[in-house]
Order: C-alpha cells, then sequence, then structure tokens
C-alpha cells in the first residue's frame, strides 16, 4: 500500500544494525536477528498499516526528548563502560603485574646477593671442613700407629716385668735362704755356742769365749749397707758397689752369695732408670704430640621462603578486585543490550502520546498554528469575540509551532536538559580523560624503562696472598670469593618487567563524543524537534487538529472573560483583598 513507508522502516531497521555492530561492537549473528527482526516489522507494519506508521513517526521526533535523551546517555555510559573503563583496568591490571613482576626480581636478586655475601664464610667452612677431614685421616693414622707402638710396647713391658719378678723372685730366696753377711755371722756364732755346750757340757763358761768375739759379726755390716745402698738405687752406675766399700768390707764371708744377692737389686733399679721411666715420658710426650682440637661454630639463618610468590599474591589481589567489580560491569554492561529495549520503548511512548493526542483536549495543546489563525479571522468576520493578538502574559503561554520563542514550560524543561547533559558529559570525559591519562603515564614509564640499569660496583678492590700451606690457600680461596662478590651486577630495571600499556580505542571515543554531540542536540533543539509530533499527528488527523484548535480557542476567550468577571466583581466590592483572593482563586481553578 505504501512502498515509502516500507523503504523508511527497511532503512531504519539498517541503521538499528549499523549503530549495534559499528558503534557498540555487538556479536554479528546477534546484530542480523534483531536487524532482521526489527526491519520485517517496520517494513511491513508501515507499509501495510497507517497506525503504525503514524506510530513510528511519532517514535522519530520521540529521540529528541527527555526520554530519548536519557536513553542516548544511558548507552554512552554502557560505551564508556565496556571501553574506557575497561581499559583503565586492564592497564592497571598491567600495572600490577609489571610491579609484581619488578618485586620478585628484586626478591630473587636479593636472595642471589646474600648467597654472593654468604660464600666467603662458606669457602671459609668449607676449607675448614676439609681440613678437619684431613687431619681425622691423619689423626686415624697416627692412632693406628700409636696403638701399634702401644702394643709393642706391652709385649716389651710384659716380658720386663716377668723378668722384674724373676728377679724380686730371686733376690727374695736368696735372702731367705742365705740371709745377709750379718745375721750370718752372728748365725754361725750362735751355731758354734750351742754345739760347744753340747760337746763339753762341763766346760761350758768356755764356750762363751764364742760370745766374746760374737761383735766381729759388726763388721760384716758394711757389706749390707754397700749392697743396699744399690739396691735403694744410689748406686749411679760403674763398677759393683762393692768396690765403693772400704778394704775389710770388700770380700765379705761368701763373696759368691753376696754377689749373687746383689745382682737382682741392681737389675731392678737399672731397669727402672734406664728403661722404664724414659719409656714412659716418651710415650706421653709422643701421645701430647697427637693431641689436637678443631672447633668451628656457624650461624647463619636466613628465611626467604613463601607460601606465594608475589606475583601471584598481585594476581589474587586483581581477581579479587575483578570479582568485586564484576556484578557492577555486568549490569553496566546490559546497557549494550538495551539498545532493542530502547526502541521497543521509544514505540510504546509513541503510543501513549497518540492515544493522549486523540483522547485530551488539553495534552500538549498550547500551539498557535495556522488553523488558530484562520479560526480566529473566520470569528472576526463575524463579529464575535477573538483573542489575537495575545497579551504579554499569553505569549508566554502560547507559542507558535514554527516560531524560535519557547514557552514557559519549554524554558523550564530546557534548562533542566541542558544541565543533565552538561553533568553526563563532564562525567564521560572524565572517564576518557582518566583512561588517556593513565595510558599516558604508564607510556611514559615504558619509554623510560627502554634502556636497562645495571648497577656495578664503582671501584674493585684486589687482593693477592703469598704463600704456601693450609692457611694460604684458605685465604686465597676468601679472597676469590670477595672478588666474585665485587664483580656481580644488580639489574635496576629489566626488560622483561618493563609495562605494556593497553592504547585507548579512539574509535569509542569518537563514538561517545558523536553520541554526546547528538545529546547536546537534543538538549538545544529537543523543543523545536518534539512540535512535530504534534504536525505529526495533525496530518493524519485533521478532524481532531480542528476540534483541539477550537478548545484552545474558546480556553483563551474563557480566560479572558474570567479574569475580566473576577475584576469586576472586585471592583465592585471594593476590598482589594477580596477581589485578589477571588482573582486568585478563579486563576487557579482555570
Amino acid at each position: 500500500h505504501s512502498a515509502g513507508s516500507f523503504v523508511l522502516g527497511m532503512a531504519l531497521a539498517s541503521l538499528y544494525g549499523a549503530v549495534v555492530l559499528l558503534a557498540q561492537g555487538h556479536d554479528i549473528w546477534y546484530c542480523l536477528v534483531t536487524t532482521s527482526s526489527l526491519g520485517t516489522a517496520l517494513g511491513l507494519g508501515m507499509a501495510f498499516s497507517a497506525k503504525m506508521r503514524v506510530t513510528v513517526l511519532l517514535s522519530l521526533p520521540h529521540i529528541f526528548t527527555r526520554e530519548g535523551k536519557m536513553l542516548l546517555l544511558l548507552l554512552v555510559l554502557g560505551m564508556a563502560v565496556q571501553g574506557p573503563c575497561a581499559n583503565i583496568l586492564q592497564n592497571f591490571s598491567r600495572a600490577a603485574e609489571s610491579l609484581s613482576c619488578g618485586a620478585e626480581l628484586t626478591l630473587n636478586q636479593t636472595a642471589e646477593r646474600l648467597q654472593r655475601v654468604q660464600e666467603p664464610l662458606l669457602d671459609i667452612l668449607a676449607k675448614i671442613k676439609e681440613i678437619s677431614q684431613k687431619a681425622k685421616v691423619v689423626g686415624d693414622h697416627a692412632r693406628r700407629v700409636f696403638r701399634s707402638l702401644m702394643d709393642s710396647i706391652s709385649y716389651v713391658a710384659q716380658a720386663l716385668r716377668n723378668v722384674w719378678r724373676w728377679l724380686m723372685t730371686v733376690g727374695e730366696v736368696c735372702n731367705r735362704e742365705l740371709g745377709s753377711p750379718y745375721t750370718r755371722c752372728l748365725r754361725l756364732f750362735d751355731e758354734a755356742k750351742d754345739k760347744c755346750e753340747r760337746i763339753i757340757p762341763f766346760l761350758s763358761f768356755l764356750c762363751y769365749i764364742v760370745v766374746i768375739f760374737r761383735p766381729l759379726c759388726g763388721l760384716a755390716k758394711g757389706v749390707g749397707p754397700c749392697s743396699s745402698a744399690a739396691g735403694r738405687g744410689g748406686w749411679q752406675g760403674g763398677p759393683l758397689p762393692i768396690e765403693g766399700c772400704p778394704p775389710w768390707q770388700r770380700f765379705p764371708l761368701s763373696t759368691v752369695a753376696l754377689l749373687f744377692c746383689i745382682i737382682p737389686n741392681y737389675i731392678q733399679s737399672f731397669l727402672r732408670r734406664k728403661i722404664s721411666d724414659p719409656l714412659k715420658d716418651a710415650l706421653e710426650r709422643i701421645r701430647r704430640e697427637f693431641e689436637f682440637n678443631i672447633s668451628a661454630t656457624h650461624h647463619f639463618n636466613i628465611s626467604l621462603g613463601a607460601s606465594k610468590s608475589l606475583g601471584e599474591v598481585a594476581m589474587d589481589i586483581m581477581e579479587g578486585v575483578r570479582l568485586r567489580l564484576e556484578p557492577a560491569r555486568r549490569v553496566l554492561g546490559l546497557f549494550l543490550h538495551f539498545s532493542f529495549c530502547a526502541i521497543l520503548y521509544l514505540y510504546l511512548q509513541a503510543v501513549r502520546y497518540r492515544h493522549r493526542y486523540l483522547r485530551d483536549d488539553t495534552f500538549d495543546n498550547m500551539y498557535i498554528t495556522r488553523r488558530f489563525v484562520e479560526l480566529d479571522l473566520q470569528r472576526a468576520e463575524q463579529g464575535r469575540a477573538t483573542v489575537l493578538p495575545l497579551t504579554a502574559r499569553e505569549c508566554t503561554r502560547y507559542v507558535s509551532p514554527a516560531g524560535i520563542w519557547l514557552s514557559y514550560k519549554e524554558c523550564h524543561r530546557y534548562g533542566l536538559q541542558l544541565v543533565a547533559v552538561l553533568r553526563h558529559v563532564l562525567l564521560g570525559v572524565s572517564i576518557i580523560l582518566a583512561d588517556y591519562s593513565l595510558f599516558w603515564l604508564l607510556d611514559l614509564i615504558r619509554h623510560l624503562m627502554q634502556g636497562e640499569i645495571v648497577a656495578r660496583a664503582p671501584v674493585v678492590l684486589g687482593i693477592s696472598v703469598n704463600g704456601s700451606g693450609y692457611t694460604s690457600k684458605i685465604f686465597r680461596d676468601v679472597v676469590s670469593a670477595f672478588d666474585v662478590l665485587q664483580q656481580g651486577n644488580v639489574s635496576v630495571l629489566p626488560q622483561r618487567c618493563v609495562i605494556h600499556p593497553v592504547e585507548p580505542d579512539y574509535g569509542t571515543y569518537i563514538n561517545m563524543g558523536i553520541l554526546y554531540g547528538i545529546c547536546f542536540f537534543t538538549a538545544i533543539f529537543g523543543s523545536y524537534m518534539a512540535r512535530l509530533r504534534r504536525l505529526v499527528c495533525a496530518t493524519y488527523y485533521p478532524s481532531r487538529e480542528q476540534e483541539r484548535t477550537t478548545f484552545l480557542h474558546s480556553t483563551i476567550l474563557a480566560r479572558r472573560a474570567g479574569l475580566a468577571r473576577a475584576l469586576y466583581q472586585a471592583t465592585k466590592r471594593g476590598t482589594a483583598d477580596a477581589g485578589q483572593g477571588n482573582l486568585l482563586l478563579f486563576l487557579s481553578s482555570t
């Protein structure tokens, strides 16, 4: 029935598909399904239904009303959440990853520095341990040698002890059997006296003559002291001790028996003085030579363990933040799917406007149109009361639909909408500035971190150790460990931890700017564009428009008549307060 309406419906559906696909970035299948459904409904509906055509044409001016402006602002907010806000969170994640990488690298380098610092001490301990092991080996060999020597000496000592015991036994037997020279002499005199008394008992007094010579046995005591001196160790070597006695003591009663009794004592003293005591002293000195004690106390405890690395901790924190923000992001992300719902909402608003236009004579009826002027001229020709020209007060309430002047209600609505748009634009610009500022800052940091900074020792101290032996070798190892510590480098700005920020999507910025421009246009010219709704309804329903025009003309006349009547009654009563009250009462009632 209407090819133009069909083409218009398909064009509107195509425009919706382009906005959904290019501006909002939806999936191609979602775009195809929604665009096809909308194109079918609009194309066929506008082609075969006049009511559908009116409703769709009424929906277009609704884009420039307060409801349309709010839908556009919600759409811009959804784009800001999916674009700049998501980019800000991603850049913060990149920054957190870079910081965690740097912190983990610092921890690793600190552990490496600590390892290098303790290397000299560890080398010293290793050398001490090596020396201790070698000393233990030497001590084991010395212990085995010493044990072998002690075993050999014990065998010799056992043999000497056996000889010693035999000599002691021989001396005791000799002394027991032969006795000393003095006692042997006394025993001879006593035996001679007893024998004399037994032989000549009658002349026993003569036997006592032997007793008179008994003191001569005192001469034999000289042999006893000389031999006893040798036994006590008084003789210090040389010939036999009897050579040191007086001449009358050199040849005692039995020289052979005397020598046989003296020899064991001499041998005992000689073995004790020349063999036993020096051997004990020598063994004690050998034992002291092999006594040594090595002790090393080492306390070095550094705990660098952790159940998680710094990178994992940072990722857990960012994951927690993401989970906290995920509900808000999902709610705001739903705004991108409100495009179809927004179109449905505008369609329902158009249906509501059409319904109120057809049912309510006072709804949106404040325009002085061409029909109104023609009606007033007809009444003037008929000599009836007219309303044109309008008074100054009426000009603030009733305006021409093609004029640039706004009514009082339109001016009030215009100011509120402009302030609301400016507030939302300020919010969007703040989000864009935050996104770009963060990217610029991180990109500047990345640019400054292009060159790798390596910290080196300002002065390298060299130490040489001369000499040989264990001590010099230990000192050489210690010095070499300090050389390794001095030559170590610390990477301050490694390239693997350089941050790589995500560049903003400038296309999203442009789309947001376009939508904000449309919102500004809606706020500024929305009042003028909203007047097109009445024009559409007047075009499709001319009879209804004529009724509304007649009602408006009558309303203006009634207001004027009511005001004149109120003034007349106030003057008649002569009470200004009462008249003012009636006037205000009438104005409030009308």
